[in-house]
């Protein structure tokens, strides 16, 4: 009898931490689905100095908007959909611009035959044009082609003769490729060395030196198709399109925040020098960063100086007096000491557990982390660390050290690292929007997975507080403000 009541609250347990690691996988993952009638695919030849369209013989004339990085894909297309013919399922509403012209669907498979190629969607890179047929007298039609998302083609909108474009046919097509990403997320959770896709930044759009990138990081059992209704949102609005570009952060989230944060810093770099070797487009300047969850713990030492500060909270001797090999003292710099990142201009945080969350660390953090598989060179190295010097590790480290080694769940449930990465000075403005599922807004209110009191930050130049539980990000209220934040960034530039 005592046995079985001993087993029976562990198997309760068990189940109900299950049952809430599904909740938290099925917040993070969502699917659009689409369909159009078979009209709708059509076969122009775009590379040709004539093509035929509509049934009429049309002579083919690429504007400027297009930039030689959509240029390329647009002359070896797999396939091209009239955009308002697609229906879409998934995202909440539907955003396009009435106007001159047709709005097209354009979608490459991704060959990964090029460096830049491996930064964009392995499930295929997809353009939003749109062609506008002008008759000439006496003279074969001219079939402009426009890409939807320049800044050209945006302002058109608010003129008195506005290009035609379908903004949201063109992310439903993409994010209909992309189920697998979202299904990604729980394997690369529980499996982080060995994630189905490769970790690093991700384009969505070809890549525009003249937009602010938005970087998207995001959160535990997320991927970047966590954010598709807000980048749906804030990529159909021309105030935002006209100046940003929307860039995203993957990594698989079962590996310690650490050492996701330093391949974050390390990627972001790679990107920039790959896209814009001279360093000098806007692109490589002037960043906006929007972080969800533990993505914003990721996002703190992008904007942070750490010195010495979160090693002296993690080991009880400086790391000058321990005798370690090349390996051991690269991977320790590279998790412990960082510096600001100058490109980037300004942080927005959501729902981020600065001060971890309880959640992590209790019955659902126990069954996460003997589901997760540790990532072999920090577990390594915390053991041979321990091992070589006896009584190094703070309390906190050592006992996880007793527990197989590090997990991003034991990154995120309260301990002496996160508080000291709190602590660290935030060098750009930063903002703070975070959710609130009660009525009580003091610092134990919560979103359901981390309370006020760990979300807030002292020196945001904002705090917005939602009614909304911890997956807010397609919230009305967290657009406006998003978009909001993302406006008074131009405006300070401009007046600059």
């Amino acid at each position: 009898m005592r046995e079985h009541k001993t087993s029976t609250p562990m198997n309760g347990n068990f189940r109900l931490s299950c049952i809430l690691i599904g909740v938290l996988v099925s917040g993070c993952v969502d699917t659009v689905k689409i369909s159009y009638p078979a009209a709708s695919e059509i076969h122009p030849e775009f590379d040709r100095t004539y093509t035929s369209w509509n049934g009429e013989r049309v002579e083919v004339n690429w504007t400027p908007t297009l930039q030689a990085e959509s240029a390329k894909y647009l002359a070896k297309y797999d396939r091209v959909l009239l955009a308002n013919s697609i229906r879409e399922k998934g995202l909440r509403n539907e955003y396009k611009i009435a106007g001159k012209g047709t709005p097209l669907v354009v979608y490459t498979k991704n060959r990964h035959s090029t460096p830049k190629e491996q930064h964009y969607p392995s499930s295929g890179i997809v353009l939003g044009i749109t062609a506008v047929k002008e008759t000439r007298p006496r003279q074969v039609p001219l079939l402009k082609l426009y890409d939807s998302f320049d800044p050209a083609v945006v302002r058109s909108a608010a003129g008195a003769d506005p290009i035609a474009a379908n903004y949201t046919a063109t992310l439903a097509v993409l994010y209909s490729h992309a189920r697998k990403v979202a299904g990604s997320s729980f394997a690369s959770f529980i499996r982080p060395e060995n994630p189905r896709f490769a970790t690093g930044i991700y384009l969505i759009h070809p890549y525009d030196p003249n937009k602010i990138p938005i970087l998207f990081i995001h959160g535990l059992l997320g991927s970047p198709l966590s954010w598709q209704n807000l980048t749906n949102e804030l990529c159909s609005d021309p105030k935002i399109l006209e100046h940003y570009q929307p860039w995203f952060f993957l990594y698989p989230t079962g590996q310690p925040v650490l050492e996701s944060a330093a391949q974050l810093r390390e990627d972001l770099q790679t990107t920039q020098r790959l896209f814009d070797p001279q360093g000098s487009a806007i692109a490589s300047h002037h960043i906006v960063v929007v972080a969800h969850s533990m993505g914003g713990l990721l996002a703190h030492t992008l904007v942070s100086d750490s010195h010495d500060a979160l090693w002296n909270v993690f080991a009880t001797k400086p790391l000058n007096s321990l005798t370690l090999s090349v390996e051991e003292k690269d991977l320790i710099l590279q998790y412990f000491f960082f510096r600001h990142q100058a490109s980037i201009d300004r942080v927005i945080f959501l729902c981020v557990p600065h001060r971890g969350s309880s959640l992590a660390g209790g019955v659902v953090g126990s069954v996460g982390n003997r589901l997760i598989r540790r990532s072999k060179n920090p577990a390594r190295a915390l053991k041979e660390l321990a091992a070589e010097y006896p009584g190094i590790l703070d309390p906190y480290y050592a006992r996880v050290n007793a527990r197989g080694g590090p997990t991003s769940l034991f990154s995120i449930a309260p301990n002496p690292l996160l508080s000291g990465l709190a602590a660290l000075p935030i060098k750009v403005p930063f903002h703070s929007i975070i959710g609130n599922l009660g009525v009580d807004l003091g610092p134990d209110s919560s979103d359901g997975l981390v309370t006020y009191r760990s979300a807030h930050l002292e020196g945001a130049e904002s705090e917005k507080i939602i009614p909304a539980g911890h997956y807010l990000m397609a919230n009305p209220e967290t657009v406006a403000e998003i978009k909001r934040i993302l406006e008074e960034n131009i405006a300070r530039r401009a007046r600059r």
